[in-house]
């Protein structure tokens, strides 16, 4: 049997299901973050907006607020954004698991 590398995830992801907008140069569509950590989002779009990897995008969320990314990959409708690094997007996840988990 082939030894197979177990990628293991740095920042614990949360699951969630709330409603949020994704917005890039191919379009805007509105969908649910399924999944949240602190370096990225897992986001279900309602349409496809030709998002390509590398691309950037701003999700905006009244539970969050306004955040930056880059799309990471993108498989069907999901696509999973890396979330810039800053103190600012920390503090708005932080916000999110303290007033809406």
């Amino acid at each position: 049997m082939p030894y197979q590398q177990v990628i293991e995830r740095k920042p614990a992801r949360t699951t969630t299901k709330f409603t949020g907008e994704v917005t890039c140069k191919g379009g805007m569509s509105r969908g649910i973050v399924k999944d949240l950590s602190s370096a990225g989002i897992c986001f279900q779009l309602n349409f496809d907006i030709n998002a390509k990897t590398g691309e950037e995008v701003s999700i905006q969320s009244t539970e969050f607020g306004h955040l930056t990314g880059v799309v990471k990959w993108y498989r069907g409708d999901r696509i999973g954004i890396r979330l810039d690094p800053s103190s600012k997007t920390a503090a708005q996840i932080s916000s999110y698991y303290k007033y809406f988990r």
